[in-house]
């Protein structure tokens, strides 16, 4: 009897620890047929295909937690992008291009995580409005949404809940890894280093948020690429309205500073399980569309008629927690000056492009 006891009481205590630590397997399966429209050397083009990501990227991950006991948690995340369309991993120079990070967790300390991992204007920006190739931080080549919408060699801190409702963060990174993705900086040299910070509200329908992303892109100088977005919300029930503004500056480049974005969107719930969403975004300053971590292309500030106008649609139907179908339809209204193309289709200046996405994802 008091063998079964005790083997009893061994195999409670092991269950007991076991439930203290957990590995999670988890994944998102995106796939669409869309069409695409652009417009080289005044011939129009079009490209129907088969596409990975059109909604949500697909991925595969790896994430864990550990009860350390005393309040302390350690925490874990390896992610990975793919292109389900052929199978190919989303970067074959990362391993883990989407997420690859440790942390340690308090509740009255907060949660630090050391590794490649959003950058806080990324995740906020792809949290309001998205940042997927149909959306308008895409579509406009924002820093956050495209450029810096994760980082390498980071250092993310986020602070206890002060206020109800209210999540501060801050982020520092020694280089970023745009300009050079699997070396950290020479010695001395601060190119590619980045601070960021990001301040979430939610309170019953409210909700509202400012990021903010500073990168230095010449050694051991004052240039740098600057962004900056806020939003602000209100779930009126019947629908969710949603106002936000991005302004993203190089400080070498003054031709290109001050490209701009703002827009709204509304999420109409129309019936059970069917959600549509409409909006538009206008772009300043987007004549210059390549943007990288050395800079912006030009030309830029005070060029005329170089915006655009960004309509977006779109309607997604849950069939289950996990599986939804949908449609997607943008259309970029390009000035005579703005060049701004779509889902990797481009398009010349004064010219429109536009795509259509059919599609279903699944998460497990």
């Amino acid at each position: 009897m008091k063998k079964t006891v005790l083997a009893l009481a061994a195999i409670a205590a092991s269950s007991a620890a076991f439930a203290q630590s957990s590995v999670t397997l988890y994944g998102v399966v995106d796939m669409s047929v869309e069409s695409v429209k652009g417009n080289t050397a005044g011939k129009s083009t079009t490209f129907n295909r088969v596409s990975s990501d059109n909604l949500a990227t697909s991925r595969i991950g790896f994430k864990g937690v550990e009860d350390l006991g005393g309040g302390l948690k350690a925490k874990f995340q390896l992610e990975s992008g793919l292109k389900t369309d052929t199978g190919a991993f989303g970067d074959t120079a990362r391993a883990f291009n989407r997420a690859a990070w440790v942390g340690i967790s308090s509740a009255d300390a907060g949660e630090l995580r050391i590794g490649r991992q959003d950058s806080l204007i990324g995740g906020q920006i792809a949290d309001v409005i998205g940042a997927q190739a149909y959306d308008t931080s895409v579509v406009a080549v924002t820093l956050g949404g495209s450029t810096y919408r994760r980082i390498d060699n980071a250092l993310t801190y986020i602070a206890p809940t002060f206020v109800p409702g209210l999540t501060l963060s801050a982020q520092y990174s020694t280089a970023v890894g745009v300009n050079a993705a699997t070396a950290e900086n020479t010695a001395g040299s601060n190119t590619d280093r980045a601070y960021g910070f990001a301040a979430n509200f939610a309170q019953g329908p409210v909700s509202a948020g400012v990021s903010y992303i500073q990168v230095n892109t010449i050694a051991n100088g004052n240039q740098e690429n600057v962004g900056l977005f806020l939003y602000g919300a209100y779930d009126l029930g019947v629908a969710k309205l949603t106002a936000y503004y991005n302004d993203d500056t190089n400080d070498g480049n003054r031709r290109a500073d001050g490209r701009r974005l703002y827009g709204f969107q509304a999420a109409v719930p129309v019936v059970a399980n069917l959600t549509v969403t409409g909006g538009y975004g206008f772009a300043r300053n987007v004549g210059g569309t390549t943007v990288t971590g050395t800079g912006f292309g030009t030309p830029g500030k005070n060029i005329a008629h170089d915006n655009a106008g960004i309509i977006t649609l779109k309607a997604q139907y849950d069939l289950s927690k996990r599986t939804a179908v949908y449609a997607l339809f943008t259309e970029v209204q390009n000035g005579d000056k703005a060049a701004l193309g779509l889902a990797g289709v481009t398009t010349i200046a004064d010219k429109s492009a536009r795509g259509l996405a059919v599609g279903v994802r699944h998460a497990f």
